[in-house]
């Protein structure tokens, strides 16, 4: 007895040296077929233009672009077997998947967010290698993606269709195209989102040309949940706006990436980077005349400590360096019990010879920081300082105040990094919040604004460099403010407490920068929000404002770039 054979595939018809098996797929550029190599008998995947290209230099710069895209090697990429020209059609030929030509095409599967956000992150990582190397795709479409046997996709037919891309308008260059290109990539997530082309419109290229004139966002409510910080990051891809989008697909891969890592595998991918920006810049930048403050300090040392703690304490960035340094396992000669989550106890543990150690390791003012940065980071840093003064005095008795106002100040820790690492990205988080979700007419949120930008939420990015800094677990708790809409109990515990106050503090500082009308309504709100727990009035928060602002205005010292 023999086995049975499967039949081969019959062939449609012929291109060159290829006989056509199966259609994959087209749009007005480019057309996608699964071929048999009649040289080898092998299955490939072959993409051709959709129409003749009659102009001769127009053929042999789609041959000459894709046979550079073909010397580009990486992952997300199907290798390119042939490139060449059949009856002025510009083709390039890839490897198929194994199997893909002894069946007919593979029955849809429904795949889970988590799969679907892997795809788009695959996608961005190939053209992100693409546009790194200088060129572009030129076709971004559904029938130029294929997903391999271990469920990744990959991108292929690189290059071809760069010269059959509508021309920009004049003064329009490539960073235009590129914009566009993004503007694909997150038109073909959303289709994967949806489960459908979007506004049943399965042409790439025709829903580009349309993308200034309709509005072509993920809409509030789609076939399967999709949270809406996933859908602000899509939707800026594909925003009316070419300068609101994303600038480089890498951005947009990190943004995809990092959200993935956080919303639905609770890693800590974001973690790297942030490492990296410390590296080149330092957690924070110094405070002017930082040297001056700790000969200022060095000089107050036989004075009462809790005086040279309060001049300490006006540099953030000094802060939390020496409580990295007192908890380092050679910070001290004798075994830490427990964790140093003051600077007091830090100073006591490492004395102004471990001050030095640590102010010597910061950047000087302001850092790596252009001037309109800097001041944007300086008014959130003063903004900390007030409400760290204002839980310091709101403090009950029997509660440590300094690590009262630690927990405040280290509540706005996230907006700080932000403002810092990554300036152009808290000035894109501002702007959304302000223009609002166009997708449901709802404002946004600030953490669900940093969650479409940066792939992580403010308190999210604060927890990312307090891992870093071996101090999450201690403070974990006291970073993120009560939020608005939970009811406020008496805590169980000492942490609890000191991050009850500190939250009011902030609380409070926020009705401060209101309009003067709007300001007594709110503050009435605040304390009948904390009056079981705290039971203050508004005299009593008045005179406490006044004594955190004089404090304040003690230490404060103006950098030039704020003048």
């Amino acid at each position: 007895m023999t086995d049975a054979v499967a039949a081969p595939a019959p062939v449609l018809r012929t291109f060159g040296d290829f006989g056509l098996l199966r259609l994959l797929g087209r749009s007005s550029l480019t057309i996608a077929w699964l071929a048999r190599d009649h040289r080898t008998g092998e299955v490939v995947r072959l993409l051709a233009s959709t129409q003749p290209v009659q102009a001769s230099a127009v053929r042999a710069r789609c041959v000459e672009d894709a046979q550079r895209a073909a010397r580009l090697v990486h992952p997300r990429l199907v290798p390119v077997r042939q490139v060449g020209c059949v009856d002025r059609f510009p083709y390039v030929v890839c490897d198929a998947e194994p199997g893909e030509g002894e069946a007919g095409p593979a029955a849809t599967t429904v795949l889970g967010l988590g799969d679907l956000v892997r795809r788009g992150h695959d996608l961005l990582d190939g053209l992100s290698y693409v546009h790194e190397a200088a060129m572009l795709h030129g076709d971004i479409g559904q029938h130029t993606v294929v997903v391999d046997a271990a469920g990744r996709l990959r991108l292929w037919g690189c290059g071809l269709g760069m010269a059959l891309a509508p021309v920009p308008a004049p003064g329009l260059g490539l960073g235009t195209l590129l914009s566009r290109e993004i503007a694909a990539c997150g038109l073909l997530i959303q289709h994967w989102l949806l489960g459908r082309a979007p506004l049943d419109e399965p042409d790439m290229p025709t829903l580009l040309a349309r993308i200034h004139v309709a509005d072509l966002r993920l809409p509030t409510h789609v076939p399967q949940p999709v949270p809406v910080s996933l859908r602000l990051i899509i939707n800026r891809a594909t925003d009316l706006h070419p300068q609101r989008r994303f600038v480089h697909a890498r951005s947009f891969e990190r943004v995809l990436a990092h959200w993935q890592q956080t919303q639905l595998q609770d890693g800590e991918g974001f973690d790297d980077m942030l490492a990296e920006r410390i590296r080149r810049g330092g957690h924070l930048p110094a405070r002017p005349m930082l040297s001056s403050r700790v000969t200022q300090i060095a000089a107050m040392e036989q004075q009462r400590l809790d005086v040279v703690v309060d001049v300490l304490l006006e540099d953030i960035g000094l802060s939390l360096g020496m409580l990295r340094s007192a908890n380092a396992a050679d910070a001290a000669a004798v075994t830490l019990d427990e964790p140093v989550l003051t600077v007091n106890r830090a100073l006591q543990l490492m004395g102004t010879a471990g001050l030095r150690r640590v102010a010597a390791g910061m950047k000087a003012w302001p850092g790596m920081l252009k001037p309109t940065a800097a001041r944007v980071f300086e008014t959130t840093m003063h903004r900390a300082l007030l409400a760290g003064h204002l839980a310091e005095h709101l403090a009950p008795p029997g509660m440590d105040a300094e690590a009262a106002l630690l927990a405040a100040q280290l509540q706005h820790l996230g907006r700080l990094l932000a403002a810092y690492h990554f300036p152009e990205e808290l000035q894109q988080i501002d702007r959304l919040q302000t223009a609002g979700d166009v997708g449901s007419g709802q404002p946004v949120e600030e953490d669900t604004a940093a969650l479409a930008v940066l792939g992580v939420d403010l308190p999210g990015l604060c927890l990312s460099f307090l891992r870093l800094w071996g101090l999450e677990d201690a403070l974990r708790q006291r970073i993120k403010p009560i939020p608005l809409d939970r009811r406020i109990l008496s805590p169980s515990t000492p942490s609890g407490w000191i991050k009850l106050v500190a939250s009011c503090a902030n609380e409070i500082v926020a009705v401060t920068e209101l309009a003067q009308s709007d300001q007594p309504a709110a503050l009435t709100h605040v304390l009948d929000r904390y009056h079981h727990a705290l039971d203050l009035d508004t005299e009593q928060v008045r005179s406490a404002m006044r004594q955190a602002r004089d404090k304040l205005s003690h230490h404060i010292v103006q950098p030039a770039a704020t003048r």
